[in-house]
């Protein structure tokens, strides 16, 4: 009997403290979702224009929620026509910087992210690209500058970029023709006019950047627009 009761009581109690931890599991999970949206881009100090980049590892924005102290920040990757979002941020205040890009840091700003919100930053990218291209006969033939507002590290490297996509990057391609600038000196690079032909190719639509690095820490280039070249 005595053993019979003890069982019911293991029984109640193990049933009770379910109960509680079932209700504590329902209040966490009743907390709001992320309701706030930023947004913005990376602009080049000197033109005011967007500073072109790749999708992903171009540049992150990072936040850091000021009531939270030093709480893990919140990074996302920006696009690869320098403008960023994300879409689930709790409102409050952040400290916002972009981080790891083709730029000298910039400023933190605090931003007080509610609803729809929209935050741009100012940079000084590496390097800046004018860049052109046209068709050729089977081939793609561009054109471009390189320049940049601020000494830095030493120019090494420049490519002409063509893929059947328009998402195409430093390591994502399927032509490129490719200049080592290392042993050239700076001036010399930035008072170049580049032609570059890229040859073999068919009948078709194809996207065509040019890409150019200095010898930075964090290895990032810098890029001009995607171009769309139709060839006959």
């Amino acid at each position: 009997m005595i053993n019979t009761m003890k069982s019911k009581y293991s029984l109640y109690l193990i049933t009770a403290v379910l109960s509680v931890l079932f209700s504590c599991s329902r209040n966490l999970d009743n907390y709001p979702a992320p309701d706030s949206r930023i947004y913005g881009s990376i602009l080049n100090e000197a033109t005011g224009e967007p500073v072109p980049s790749e999708e992903p590892n171009g540049f992150r924005i990072r936040l850091m929620a000021e009531a939270y102290g030093d709480a893990t920040p919140i990074d996302f990757w920006g696009k690869a026509d320098g403008s960023f979002q994300n879409t689930k941020v709790f409102t409050g205040t952040y400290r916002v910087v972009p981080i790891e890009g083709a730029f000298l840091p910039p400023d933190t700003q605090q931003v007080k992210i509610s609803g729809s919100t929209e935050v741009n930053f100012k940079v000084t990218p590496f390097l800046s690209i004018n860049a052109s291209a046209k068709a050729g006969s089977k081939t793609i033939i561009t054109e471009y500058t390189i320049s940049r507002s601020t000494i830095a590290d030493k120019i090494i490297v420049c490519k002409s970029l063509m893929a059947t996509y328009p998402t195409l990057s430093n390591t994502v391609f399927d032509k490129a023709i490719t200049h080592n600038l290392s042993a050239i000196d700076d001036n010399s690079v930035l008072s170049t006019h580049f032609k570059d032909t890229i040859p073999d190719v068919q009948s078709g639509t194809y996207y065509v950047r040019i890409t150019a690095a200095t010898n930075n820490a964090l290895n990032k280039y810098n890029y001009s627009t995607v171009m769309k070249v139709e060839v006959p």
